[in-house]
């Protein structure tokens, strides 16, 4: 019983933690193009981000220091991303591991990135958006049509009566 139990659990699990990776990756990549912009290499923009970032950004992008500071590459570090991202990060740590690397520019493709993740962070809310309707048909027909029924349609169906002398 605990087998399909707990591959529930897990897909549930995963359904979760996809949908919050969608939801904080093109706030992680905007992080990474500021801190980019502004000049610093991308081993120094990964720090700025673990230092001065919030939430699920800031705690990947330490999980990458501190992979850094134990003497990993950043191309090999930054596949830390994935942890908590998924696997749509691996992209990101590609890139930025190709420009730390071979020296290509990065910002022009972190912003295409962010684009892309910022076009599925709002495919993924339209969906539950579209699947609101239906969760709240239930609340709406067992709240709303009873109170309809005793106000309009009881007093009428009283009336009726009373007027047939019942």
């Amino acid at each position: 019983m605990s087998g399909p139990l707990a591959r529930l659990r897990h897909l549930r699990r995963t359904r979760t933690q996809v949908h919050r990776a969608a939801e904080h990756l093109p706030d992680a990549i905007d992080a990474l193009v500021l801190t980019m912009h502004t000049g610093l290499t991308p081993h120094l923009a990964v720090r700025s981000v673990a230092e001065h970032g919030i939430d699920d950004t800031a705690r990947a992008c330490a999980a990458v220091v501190a992979r850094l500071e134990r003497g990993d590459a950043l191309a090999d570090a930054l596949h830390q991303l994935t942890a908590t991202f998924g696997p749509r990060a691996a992209v990101v740590a590609d890139a930025i591991g190709a420009a730390d690397r071979y020296g290509t520019p990065l910002a022009p493709v972190l912003d295409r990135l962010a684009l892309e993740a910022r076009a599925e962070r709002r495919r993924l809310d339209d969906a539950a958006a579209r699947k609101l309707a239906v969760k709240l048909s239930f609340p709406l027909v067992g709240c709303t049509l009873p109170a309809f029924v005793l106000l309009a349609i009881a007093p009428a169906v009283l009336a009726a009566l009373g007027s047939l002398g019942v």
